[in-house]
């Protein structure tokens, strides 16, 4: 399927992610199958019933678009771990009822971050009990500095074929490694899912592929040789997270454009390869 690209949906008018309802994303499906692509994301699932998510699943076999993933919500300071696990098994749940076999999440992000192992691993154990018992994957996502490797070692103590690894290449090329292509070695079969995103390696910019500094060409080319059998997801954004771009002037630019752009270059490489 690496020939088939799929990508995050985001409304370029909506901000807030309580805001991202049922009639939001059916509005946006023909759009995102005009452009070409054949995959999806959904985020922003608190809002979401069980009963929308099987009215979008209905909309997507209709347009012609496979619900592949879902991203859901973050363990952070300020929340218990019971909470967030309710959240979580919400987020599940939607997962199932899209048919969307892969659920991304991030690593708790509570403080000490990357230093308590053993809670993360009772933490993100749990979480892997709840996916499994909705038929669905879960995809551990890299962030910060140090995320890969410890994502890696949870990944291999929890030692389940459906517990893995969701590539973010900006997240990647900002605090890991320039060298992309030896990270999706290093990850191997443990790859479920990818965001791919571009930057110029000084900020977490969330552009489309082709608009910054990462070697697409190897970085796709070492995706094509790996295990990974999954489309190409790549992670888009809205207003919010263009803010903070690091060119003024990309902190405006138009979605459509965005989506066009990354689009045709990916298929541009991977016809080159």
């Amino acid at each position: 399927m690496q020939n088939n690209i799929g990508c995050n949906i985001v409304d370029p008018l909506v901000n807030e992610c309580a805001d991202y309802t049922c009639s939001v994303y059916l509005s946006q499906l023909p759009h995102y199958r005009k452009l070409g692509f054949t995959h999806l994301e959904f985020s922003h699932l608190l809002s979401l019933s069980t009963c929308d998510a099987e009215v979008l699943r209905q909309a997507c076999r209709e347009t012609g678009l496979i619900p592949w993933s879902v991203h859901s919500e973050h363990w952070n300071d300020g929340i218990t771990l019971e909470e967030y696990l309710v959240q979580q098994e919400h987020c599940a749940h939607i997962a199932d009822a899209l048919d969307a076999r892969v659920m991304v999440c991030h690593l708790p992000n509570c403080a000490p971050r990357l230093e308590d192992f053993q809670r993360d691993l009772a933490a993100l154990t749990r979480l892997a009990d709840i996916t499994r018992a909705n038929q669905v994957r879960l995809a551990i996502e890299n962030c910060l500095s140090g995320d890969l490797d410890y994502i890696l070692k949870i990944v291999t103590q929890i030692d389940r074929h459906d517990v893995g690894v969701n590539l973010d290449t900006g997240h990647a090329f900002l605090y890991e490694s320039k060298d992309l292509a030896e990270l999706i070695r290093r990850i191997g079969p443990h790859l479920f899912t990818t965001h791919l995103h571009d930057n110029f390696g000084r900020n977490d910019d969330h552009q489309a592929p082709g608009m910054g500094l990462i070697d697409w060409p190897e970085t796709l080319q070492a995706l094509q040789q790996s295990p990974y059998p999954g489309p190409l997801m790549l992670e888009l954004t809205g207003p919010t997270v263009k803010k903070r771009r690091s060119v003024p002037e990309l902190r405006t630019f138009d979605l459509e454009k965005e989506q066009v752009f990354a689009f045709a270059f990916l298929n541009h490489c991977l016809k080159k390869s």
